[in-house]
């Protein structure tokens, strides 16, 4: 991996928002069957209630997407509506389209976590239902997190369940292998903690790549 640079990745993201930022979202063309998904990189509204938003999600599957080639959707822009929670919205339905038009099999969703968690990630799998099509690969991320020194929990404090994008779309597709990562905003927004968020990223590209490897071994 190149020498890490926190402020030019957090430099993209506010490029990549100012650029787009008259869309509700803008979508990235992959070359694999992996989508990655940033809906709170900017504000959101959940049952009238305005959300702050989440950069450090954003910037994240920027850099991840341009590292593995994966597909990406990212809010950039607040519609009224929380893609996370609102099964209708323009975000949902253009996710559904790649999923179809693309022949998807693995949504990343990324968030950011706050940082009066005790945690650094927060892998959410539903009980496991999201990832029944391939539990080895949950394994491999979530025993690379801890061996490297992360403390990560599963379905705790978010589950990502049936509302939610990586919940919702493995309900409407069954076939997909969906997970939702909460990584905690003190590693991913304050350049102090920069070390941390640069292995955290190399642990998401390797293991990123190794599900791209694998898909393809498969086909």
């Amino acid at each position: 991996m190149k020498r890490f640079d926190f402020n030019k990745l957090h430099n993209n993201r506010k490029s990549f928002i100012n650029s787009n930022e008259q869309d509700d979202h803008k979508v990235v063309i992959g070359n694999n069957k992996v989508l990655l998904s940033a809906p709170h990189g900017v504000s959101q509204i959940r049952l009238g209630k305005l959300k702050y938003k989440e950069i450090g999600s954003l910037a994240t599957a920027i850099y991840l997407q341009e590292k593995t080639g994966s597909y990406l959707i990212a809010k950039t822009k607040n519609s009224n509506d929380d893609a996370n929670f609102d099964v209708d919205c323009s975000y949902r339905k253009e996710m559904r389209q790649i999923v179809k038009d693309n022949d998807i099999k693995y949504i990343i969703d990324f968030h950011g976590l706050s940082p009066k968690r005790n945690i650094d990630v927060n892998l959410g799998i539903h009980f496991g239902k999201n990832i029944e099509t391939n539990e080895n690969l949950f394994n491999i991320l979530y025993n690379d997190l801890t061996m490297h020194g992360y403390t990560c929990t599963i379905d705790q404090p978010f589950m990502a369940g049936n509302r939610t994008v990586s919940g919702g779309m493995k309900e409407e597709f069954p076939y997909l292998w969906t997970i939702q990562i909460e990584i905690n905003r003190d590693i991913t927004n304050y350049i102090n903690n920069s070390t941390k968020y640069e292995r955290l990223l190399g642990i998401l590209e390797d293991w990123i790549n190794q599900i791209i490897l694998e898909e393809k071994a498969n086909q």
